[in-house]
């Protein structure tokens, strides 16, 4: 039988690839409503959805051979049973490679100053609300979600908060609702 904590931990790393899963997902459909917004004609929603496709052909032909078609509802759903290692070394080489086929180039690979400032007030904030430990804010996320219970990117700012942060702890809670931290 397991312990408690290897289950935890599983369901910690678990949560860490949906969120990075789900990041991907949604970058990647925003990238598909922003190339066929503006413009109503079949050619244009055709355009971004062959760009997600060679997109796809690209994936595979650069290290990740799982890498899914884009659905036909239009952007690429990467689930979390998919197999795919997000953090791998080749899975990064690939999309940083391939990222220029998505329409409008794909979501932005900085982060801004603003996003920036803001993420670290949240983390300050969090500290000062009793969780010690919570770690400042990155521009690059861990390269495997090992030891992380949450890996929250946004906008290129990554916070990548360590197993030994209880994040279902009320304390966390209350800082985290206090701090605006979701």
């Amino acid at each position: 039988m397991r312990g408690r904590n290897e289950h935890l931990r599983e369901t910690s790393s678990l949560k860490a690839v949906r969120r990075l899963a789900g990041l991907v997902i949604v970058s990647l459909g925003v990238a598909l409503v922003a190339a066929s917004c503006g413009s109503s004609s079949p050619s244009r929603k055709q355009v971004a959805a062959n760009d997600f496709l060679k997109f796809s052909e690209c994936m595979r032909a650069n290290g990740v051979p799982n890498f899914p078609d884009p659905s036909s509802g239009g952007g690429i759903n990467l689930n979390p049973g998919s197999g795919l290692n997000l953090f791998s070394p080749s899975f990064k080489a690939a999309q940083a490679h391939c990222r220029k086929l998505l329409p409008g180039g794909g979501p932005p690979t900085h982060a801004s100053a603003s996003r920036e400032r803001e993420a670290l007030q949240v983390a300050e904030c969090m500290r000062r609300h009793g969780v010690t430990g919570f770690p400042d804010p990155t521009l690059t996320a861990p390269s495997s979600p090992a030891g992380y219970s949450i890996i929250d990117d946004q906008g290129g700012v990554v916070t990548a908060i360590p197993d030994s942060i209880d994040v279902q702890s009320p304390a966390f809670k209350q800082a985290a609702s206090a701090c605006s931290f979701h």
